[in-house]
Order: structure tokens, then C-alpha cells, then sequence
């Protein structure tokens, strides 16, 4: 059982208390860069994961189905941009092709609008860094049509259909699987791996990557079926469904979403606002947020009304203030999974007792 704490003993994390192993980020990234292992937690040496394809397998050419229609990639694409969250780089990079553009990491990225993983794989690749668009005021069709590309991925955003429509005639689009930002990271990945003609090599990524997720989260010992919501307080009260990649990362290390959560949101939606003046429904063993720094978590632990939310008040709200860990877990993907482990896993158990 988890020991109670007193409200101000919630948590909060950075890099230095998330990764107290001093494991290097571009060490998890290079083993993840070929394949999805990572180190255990016993300290062993990683297990190879899924090497993806250096050239394409399937035969060109291929057609995606995807929640905005049906594209036609006519031959293997030598000109990938990517559009979206910072996972779709990943998804395509995973497979051994080094997008020309990609869409700038303005929330959690390293300093070259990216992230780490990222960087260490196309390095790892020999390729040229990709041109950075910034996204901020929508998409940059603009910017996509000066890199000439043949193949734009779409898998995790919000590209509307008008947005679609107008990606089209600059070149084929493959957009999110069902809908926007309510996406498996599997999910995306295979799609990806399709367009790419690397189906096998997609499936493989896929595999491997959950073989390790499995394999880690045993490290989670007695807070493994723990429950939690993953909220967000930083403006209004509310929390995020299990369509949303923060849920999907933690109910597949083993957690399960709070019933507070569940019965008070749809399948496909990925956000709800809550009533202030009801945080005490907000019933759960772990409750887990970002926070922009330690002051800002040092606020939310100590605001009146978030003390009432259960999980807070026994200690167990965990504020996480390193924003690419954050991302590395809610935008998961292959590249992004050893970190994310690397991230959350100490830091839930530390927050639990466990």
C-alpha cells in the first residue's frame, strides 16, 4: 500500500529527480534510433529492438487509408515532410528515411525546435537536419511547397479538411488514422510504415516497442493497477480521456484510468473541463499534471482548490516540470518510448510509495 503524505508533500519533477540513473538522453536515443530496447532495470544490457528497413519492401504503388480518405503513393518517397506533433517526425525517421521539413517543437523541444531523440537518430542516420517550420499561426503551406516534397505525413495533428485539401495539391497527404489527435502511437507508426513502404518494418517497431514497454513497466511493482487521472491545471481545472496520448502512456504501463475520468467522458474525446467547486470527485491514487517550473508546481500543490482534489491532498499528485520528458511520454513513438520509461517510472513509484 502507498503510504498518505501530507498535502505539501506532493511531488515534482524535473530531469535531475525523473532521471537520478544520470542515464544520458542521446544514449537512450541511440539504442532507440536502430531499435526499441533500452536499458532494464536490473541493469542489463538493452535488448535489440525492431532495426528498421534502410529501403522500402513493399511494392509501389501503395495506397493508405486514413480518416481524410484514401492516398495513392505512387513510388518510394525521397522528400518526406512532416506535419503535426513531434512524434510524426519520429514515425518516419524510426524507419531509416530523414524527413526535409518537419513542424518546430515550440512546446518541450531542445533548442533546435526539436527533441533529442530525434536529433540523435538523424544523426545516426548521416542525414541533414531538417528544415524547422514554425506552425504557430497554422499550417505553413508556404514553407511545404519551397522543399518541393513528395510525401506529407499528417499522422498526429489537427489538419482540417480545407487544410487537406490544400496539402493535396502540393503533394500526397496521409493523414491521422481516425481523427485528429485522438491517435494509438501504433496506430500512426503502421500508417507511416505503409506510406513508406516499409509495412514490415512498421510492424516489427510496433512490436518491439511494446515488448519493451511491457518488460519495463514490471518496474512499477506495487503502483502497477494504481489508478490516476492526468489532469491539467494550469489555466482551468480538467483532465485528459483515454483518446489522449497522457492516458495512453500510463494505462499501457499498467495504470488504470480513474472511474472519475471514465464516466464523465466519451471514447474519442480527448479533454473535459471539470468545476472548480467539484475537485473533491476528482478520486484517484495518482494524479499527475504539468507545471511550466518548480514554482509554478510549488503554486498548484499549495492552491486551495486543488488541495481538495483526493490524490493531492494524501500527497500524491505528481507535478512534472521537465517539459520534454513530458512530451516524451504524451507523443510517444519508438524513439521517444526508452526515454519516456526512463522519465515516468521513477518518478510514479516515488510519488506512490511503491
Amino acid at each position: 500500500m502507498s503510504p498518505h503524505r501530507s498535502g505539501n508533500a506532493s511531488r515534482q519533477f524535473n530531469r535531475r529527480t525523473l532521471l537520478g540513473s544520470g542515464l544520458a538522453v542521446a544514449s537512450l536515443v541511440g539504442l532507440a534510433a536502430c531499435s526499441t530496447g533500452a536499458r532494464d532495470g536490473d541493469g542489463q544490457a538493452p535488448t535489440p529492438g525492431a532495426t528498421a528497413s534502410s529501403s522500402p519492401t513493399d511494392t509501389f504503388p501503395v495506397e493508405v487509408t486514413h480518416a481524410l480518405g484514401t492516398t495513392k503513393v505512387e513510388a518510394a518517397p525521397q522528400r518526406v515532410v512532416c506535419v503535426g506533433a513531434s512524434n510524426t517526425q519520429d514515425f518516419v525517421a524510426a524507419l531509416g528515411v530523414v524527413p526535409v521539413g518537419m513542424t518546430k517543437v515550440a512546446w518541450g523541444g531542445n533548442a533546435n525546435g526539436s527533441t533529442d531523440w530525434f536529433h540523435a537518430k538523424v544523426s545516426e542516420l548521416g542525414g541533414q537536419t531538417p528544415k524547422v517550420m514554425d506552425e504557430s499561426d497554422g499550417v505553413n503551406f508556404t514553407d511545404i511547397a519551397e522543399l518541393s516534397p513528395d510525401l506529407i505525413v499528417a499522422v498526429n495533428s489537427g489538419v482540417t479538411r480545407e487544410e487537406y485539401d490544400r496539402l493535396t495539391k502540393i503533394a500526397p497527404v496521409v493523414a491521422y488514422p481516425t481523427g485528429p489527435w485522438v491517435n494509438s502511437w501504433q496506430d500512426m507508426q503502421r500508417v507511416t510504415a505503409k506510406a513508406l513502404g516499409r509495412s514490415a518494418a512498421g510492424d516489427e517497431l510496433v512490436s518491439r516497442t511494446e515488448e519493451l514497454v511491457s518488460r519495463r513497466s514490471d518496474e512499477l511493482g506495487a503502483a502497477k493497477g494504481k489508478t490516476f487521472i492526468y489532469g491539467d491545471v494550469s489555466q482551468s481545472l480538467g483532465f485528459y480521456g483515454p483518446a489522449d496520448g497522457r492516458p495512453r502512456f500510463f494505462t499501457e504501463l499498467g495504470m488504470n484510468l480513474a472511474d472519475a475520468v471514465k464516466d464523465n467522458i466519451t471514447e474519442d474525446q480527448f479533454w473535459r473541463e471539470w468545476p472548480r467547486e467539484r475537485a473533491d470527485e476528482l478520486t484517484s491514487d495518482l494524479f499527475v499534471a504539468a507545471a511550466e517550473d518548480d514554482a509554478q508546481a510549488e503554486k498548484f500543490r499549495t492552491d486551495p482548490i486543488l488541495k481538495t482534489i483526493p490524490a493531492i491532498a494524501n500527497g500524491r499528485g505528481m507535478f512534472l516540470t521537465d517539459k520534454q520528458d513530458v512530451l516524451s511520454g504524451y507523443s510517444s513513438s519508438p524513439l521517444s518510448m526508452p526515454h519516456a520509461l526512463d522519465a515516468h517510472i521513477p518518478a510514479i513509484k516515488t510519488t506512490l510509495g511503491a
